[in-house]
């Protein structure tokens, strides 16, 4: 430390290179080093008011090369008076190379410690710290404490999480880094640790738009905008950057985009209870969209997304005006329904259509969580009803029979497939003119045994489990509680015909 001439200051405060956080130290070192900058400029003591004096302490050898996280403390002493604030700057010296910003401006603090992220983007760093200690009469010292700082950061490093890599998409996926970064810790053994990592990065061959997205489990997402375009055979460029500003070396992945087919309808295959209930499912609903819309269909198989996303799934139906989604008589949720919803809703705000066949949707189990309120208006729900135990879902039976006012001469809807508990919800649709009841159970109609096996539970006023609702600016829905995907009636092909109803009712097809 030196006594030095005036200091030429000014400058923003740049929030991104600024950070701090609290910390602890240890050893003392005093600076000489004029002030300058108007802010503090010192002012001559009034009457016999001597100024204060300011000391700065360093955690651990002041004059070695230090992580460019620095953890600091400071103290001030006066002797006529008392320290009540102190003010500090950073000045970057030097970026290894790359254009330092100006002086940012003082920052005033009560606080005694920080711990300070500099930004160090090429390995190196040198700034200089100054501290100033403000007595109680707003005299400042004029000989602010002073040091000079020679900072390294290690440049992070990262690999793409295994099994996360798609072969074949959509204008729309997410890629899941791993990244490690030694400067995660004081460690400098401990190079395997992620901490640090505050973003990550990626673009597209040909391409000079950047994605960036804070680092996290959620990924790196590109959305259909990054494609500008263009499809087949594309790569992803992706690297990870740490709270310093060092980025790590890109990693690069091909792969086989698709374009969405025109007026396209997703089907998203939300069905995962295995063996001939899921196949019977699956089946039904592909044969009935390709019967009326073909060459419309794309399906997203959520058992086949090897990590799922909110971004990811608002992304791909931001490609679709027209959504199937199913999960037929799954009784536990996968976990897609949830993330989807924002992209639901999206999809509906722009006038589009959605079909959603679901036992998981409302109530007991509600995929919609705090947004059910919202959804349940979007579907010309009124209200869902709870039976005995508390419960809305309710598991079909043999004898189930509705009443089905979708395709004539089907006016009974009966189940012959066994082993479904708990897949149904029934609820009470809106009674407006935009609303229509497409599947119930009459009064007095849907009975079930209770503990008091002469007092059965039944229902005293219609229960809905089918419903159809138009939205102001085109968009419509229909919600059915029950799986429609299964063979009914004795006729395996019979529900397929009801599905082809439900996408023209739902304005996915036809007029």
């Amino acid at each position: 430390m030196r006594r030095g001439a005036r200091l030429k200051c000014g400058g923003e405060r740049n929030p991104r290179r600024w950070a701090a956080v609290a910390t602890a130290t240890a050893v003392v070192v005093l600076g000489l080093v004029l002030a300058c900058d108007d802010s503090i400029e010192p002012r001559p003591p009034k009457g016999s008011n001597r100024p204060p004096e300011s000391a700065l302490v360093v955690f651990g050898d002041g004059l070695a090369v230090q992580l460019y996280k620095l953890g600091l403390s400071w103290s001030g002493s006066d002797p006529d008076g008392r320290v009540t604030e102190f003010r500090y700057r950073w000045t970057c010296l030097d970026l290894g190379g790359l254009p330092c910003d100006p002086v940012p401006g003082w920052v005033t603090t009560t606080a005694t410690r920080d711990t300070f992220t500099l930004y160090a983007p090429r390995g190196s760093a040198r700034y200089r710290f100054e501290l100033v200690a403000v007595d109680d009469d707003g005299v400042a010292d004029p000989t602010p404490a002073s040091q000079v700082f020679e900072l390294r950061n290690t440049a992070p490093f990262t690999v793409f999480t295994p099994g996360t890599l798609p072969t074949r998409t959509l204008p729309a996926v997410t890629f899941y880094p791993q990244p490690a970064d030694a400067d995660s810790s004081s460690d400098p053994d401990d190079d395997d640790a992620a901490a640090s990592i505050v973003t990550y990065r990626a673009w597209l061959d040909g391409s000079t738009t950047i994605i960036d997205a804070p680092a996290g489990p959620s990924g790196v997402t590109l959305r259909p905008e990054a494609f500008e375009g263009r499809y087949g055979m594309r790569t992803v460029f992706v690297q990870v950057i740490d709270d310093g500003g060092s980025w790590s070396e890109p990693i690069q992945h091909t792969w086989q985009v698709d374009s969405a087919p025109p007026d396209g309808i997703l089907l998203v295959d939300d069905c995962r209870q295995g063996g001939f209930l899921e196949t019977r499912s699956d089946q039904s609903y592909r044969n009935a969209i390709d019967a009326v819309a073909p060459g419309r269909r794309v399906v997203l198989d959520v058992e086949t997304i090897a990590r799922l996303s909110q971004a990811d799934f608002e992304a791909t139906l931001s490609l679709f005006q027209h959504v199937v989604w199913y999960t037929d008589a799954d009784t536990v949720s996968s976990g897609a329904l949830e993330l989807a919803r924002a992209g639901l809703d999206a999809v509906l705000g722009r006038g589009g259509h959605v079909l959603l066949t679901s036992g998981l949707a409302f109530g007991t189990r509600s995929a919609f969580g705090a947004d059910e309120p919202r959804f349940r208006d979007l579907f010309g729900i009124e209200t869902v009803f709870r039976g005995p135990t508390g419960s809305t879902n309710f598991a079909l039976s043999l004898e189930d029979t509705v009443q089905a006012v979708v395709t004539p001469g089907l006016p009974q809807f009966r189940f012959l497939s066994l082993g479904l508990r708990a897949v149904m919800e029934c609820f009470g649709s809106r009674q407006d003119a935009a609303t229509r009841s497409l599947y119930f159970y009459p009064v007095g109609t849907f009975v079930r045994a209770t503990a008091d096996s002469s007092q059965p539970f039944v229902n005293t006023e219609p229960f809905d489990i089918g419903v159809q609702h138009e939205l102001t600016g085109g968009a419509r829905t229909v919600f059915l509680s029950f799986p429609i995907g299964l063979p009914v009636n004795d006729n395996t092909g019979e529900n397929e015909a009801e599905i082809r109803e439900l996408l023209r009712l739902a304005g996915i097809v036809g007029p």
